[in-house]
């Protein structure tokens, strides 16, 4: 008989799903409808084979034998209850994938639910449609959780309201759930938080964990991530730190190898080294733009606007973070974004007339312009890179759909074929104009980010940040498009940056300390967490990073130099955070993977 799991909370009380048994008064329906589901699923239990794949490999533009292989075990020896622990970049969503379809194929999954971070939910939603057929409903409100197949950002959904004692989403735990997935689980790791407790509510006969780091240096993390997965498995948490922990040690098993085993239990697990799967190197080039003397002293009046002259009609100052994040980004993507934003203040009676009058001036000085020195910098780089040989593609991003177009109109005249990508496209016709680039219907795709989410591009090597975002997952996703298994050339990674702007600062940053360091894609998002860093802003809803960024500007009132202190000591931040990674790293391959010297020490504690 094939266990089933359903409704294990913290609270390990079934009353919730059977009533008071003490009484001797139940839900007599949920109990036949729980006989059903048990018989149902005890005719699965023998899965040989993935009836799915003829129609999913149809969809994938790569067989990798061990995707269908995880899929296989998941659902053959563990009946779809366990750890996906596969190493960062596998393709544990394609595994995962190949699961649902194969649970909805046999007619035994019917409710199923996706918990990600926010910055994946959209990826998710389309990568299932894409490959798998399978329609999945992003909740955005409390309604959507009557969808039988749903996507939720476990950041959003988790809102705990303690005055009242509720989750703000608690119809999802009023569902009896075929499937839970959550990605990223190594956010469960602490079991007194709200996302854990969300999670361990939600009523489910399956339930499948995907983290590339069930481990992390501290044992009870991982006894915490067992717990909410199969209670019991490692006993309670008394018998728990008395089996394994040495002397309160938590880094340490007391019975590795037992530890180990029950592990295993529950795990799987698989290494790139037994992939074959070879990672390419990302290429950091900063394309310095040097401002001529008209462009320097616009740019210092814009500053110097947004500082000191910005202020509504009514005489009131206008917020320093609205300026930060509403403005001064689309000044510095390009010259015509900032003459759009700058008329816009031009012609608005929202603004003091001083306000009005000041943008003007700097209005009149772009008119004055003769060379827009950013864009003939990307027209000679262009020309650069497909001088370098005939097939080279590229992938230009930008913010704004302003610079786009601009974008488009200045190499339009180069005779290169373009292709656009933003937002407002349906889906066949994104569909088509992806297609379009990949068969060689144009040189370059020129794509805002909405373009940096669950699109593959690794049939390209080049890949141009004309404005870069100042959260650097947003970055990361842009350059997954080209970093994805199947890219088989080293890719490069050029980022503008204009001297004597912050965005010189925030680029090498960004660029330098943080998205090109020779880590794998899915191990900053790791590391950020660690750091307390991926998550957003409660206030503001804005990743950590843009916040310390945006903080640091305001606090020096545009001061470059205090700025430029502010961005070295998040880089002296993330600098300790990878290094803390490597060695945890090193220590978990010992414990997983058996990576030890012969006394059972990681490698770099026997040189």
């Amino acid at each position: 008989m094939v266990e089933i799991i359903v409704n294990e909370n913290s609270e390990d009380d079934a009353s919730d799903l059977f009533g008071n048994l003490s009484s001797g008064k139940f839900d007599s329906s949920e109990l036949f409808k729980l006989r059903m589901d048990a018989d149902a699923v005890s005719q699965d239990g023998d899965i040989k084979e993935l009836t799915c794949w003829g129609e999913v490999s149809k969809n994938l533009a790569y067989d990798l034998p061990y995707q269908r292989e995880g899929a296989l075990r998941l659902l053959r020896d563990l009946n779809a209850t366990a750890l996906l622990a596969d190493e960062v970049g596998l393709g544990k969503t394609i595994t995962t994938g190949m699961v649902i379809k194969e649970g909805i194929v046999r007619g035994f999954l019917k409710k199923v639910v996706i918990l990600c971070p926010p910055s994946l939910v959209d990826q998710w939603k389309a990568e299932m449609s894409e490959k798998f057929g399978i329609d999945f409903t992003i909740v955005e409100s409390v309604e959507d959780w009557s969808n039988d197949f749903v996507v939720a950002s476990i950041d959003r959904v988790k809102a705990y309201n303690r005055k009242i004692a509720k989750f703000r989403h608690g119809a999802a735990h009023e569902v009896s759930w075929d499937l839970v997935i959550v990605d990223e689980a190594h956010k469960l790791k602490e079991r007194n938080t709200v996302r854990w407790k969300f999670v361990d509510r939600l009523r489910k006969k399956r339930f499948l964990l995907l983290t590339a780091t069930p481990f992390q240096n501290d044992l009870l993390e991982l006894y915490n991530l067992l717990h909410i997965l199969k209670r019991g498995h490692l006993g309670t948490l008394k018998e728990f730190r008395k089996n394994f922990l040495f002397k309160g040690n938590k880094r340490h098993p007391l019975n590795p190898l037992e530890l180990k085993k029950k592990l295993e239990e529950v795990m799987v697990r698989r290494q790139r080294s037994e992939t074959g799967i070879d990672y390419k190197s990302r290429i950091p080039k900063i394309v310095t733009v040097e401002m001529s003397a008209l462009e320097k002293s616009i740019y210092e009046n814009t500053v110097r606007l947004l500082k000191s002259n910005y202020f509504r009609a009514n005489g009131s100052e206008i917020n320093g973070a609205l300026i930060v994040f509403a403005i001064l980004p689309k000044v510095t993507s390009s010259s015509k974004s900032a003459i759009e934003s700058l008329t816009k203040i031009v012609e608005s009676d929202l603004y003091a007339e001083g306000t009005r009058d000041f943008a003007q001036g700097i209005l009149d000085d772009y008119a004055k312009l003769e060379v827009d020195s950013k864009i003939e910098k990307l027209v000679e780089l262009v020309r650069e890179i497909r001088e370098r040989s005939s097939d080279e593609k590229i992938l230009i991003y930008t913010r704004h759909p302003t610079t786009l177009k601009y974008i488009v109109e200045r190499l339009v005249p180069q005779d290169l074929k373009i292709i656009e990508f933003m937002g407002g496209l349906d889906r066949e016709e994104k569909s088509r104009r992806v297609e379009g680039f990949k068969k060689g219907e144009a040189d370059i795709m020129i794509s805002t980010d909405c373009g940096a989410e669950g699109l593959n591009f690794q049939f390209c090597r080049n890949l141009i940040n004309y404005d870069l975002p100042w959260n650097p997952m947003s970055v990361e996703q842009r350059i997954g498009r080209l970093d994805r298994i199947g890219q088989e050339r080293d890719m490069y990674i050029y980022s503008f940056a204009t001297k004597g702007t912050m965005e010189e600062h925030v680029v090498d940053l960004i660029i330098n300390k943080m998205c090109c360091v020779g880590l794998v894609i899915g191990e900053l998002p790791i590391i950020l967490f660690n750091l307390g860093l991926d998550a957003e802003s409660r206030t503001s809803g804005r990743n950590k990073i843009e916040e310390k960024l945006m903080a640091s500007f305001i606090e020096g009132k545009g001061n470059l130099d205090f700025f430029a202190r502010g961005v070295s000591e998040i880089a002296d931040e993330i600098s300790l955070g990878m290094k803390d990674y490597e060695k945890e790293k090193v220590e978990n391959a010992c414990f997983l993977d058996d990576k030890c010297d012969l006394d059972g020490r990681p490698f770099y504690e026997s040189e």
